[in-house]
């Protein structure tokens, strides 16, 4: 009887420490920051254009939060470019904030297809949850 209670004692403690420790790294690796985002290609409204609309929303509010980068690419799987996101091209937040959401306008070729690929980011400027998202592919209009 005794070794059937040491053995059930022993068996509790393994099985605590290993769902505790799965915990514990679960709450480390989970987002801090993201809340919700969304990132679209749609075609623009002059010959060429392609808008890509991106929004991002951070559970508080956060000195860096937006777009990080761009890539945009045809529908060959040809990068054609690539922006980097700054607060000076807005596509960055200036100030902390709890969401940005910003449209960037492409200026393609006509009749052209494309897609892109997108980084978010949302945190402190040293630590900061990203989030990468790619895009349908629409055609730039005639």
């Amino acid at each position: 009887m005794k070794q059937r209670k040491l053995w059930l004692v022993l068996f509790v403690s393994v099985f605590l420490v290993c769902v505790i420790g799965t915990q514990a790294y679960a709450q480390t690796r989970a987002s801090s920051y993201v809340e919700a985002y969304s990132v679209s290609a749609q075609r623009g409204t002059h010959r060429g254009e392609v808008d890509i609309v991106a929004m991002i929303t951070s559970n508080c509010a956060v000195p860096k939060i937006g777009v990080l980068k761009i890539e945009i690419y045809q529908s060959n799987g040809k990068l054609v470019t690539t922006i980097q996101g700054t607060t000076t091209n807005g596509l960055l937040s200036p100030k902390s904030s709890f969401t940005h959401g910003y449209t960037y306008t492409y200026q393609g070729v006509s009749g052209t297809s494309y897609y892109a690929k997108v980084t978010l980011c949302a945190g402190t400027t040293s630590d900061y949850d990203t989030r990468f998202v790619r895009t349908q592919t629409v055609q730039a209009p005639n």
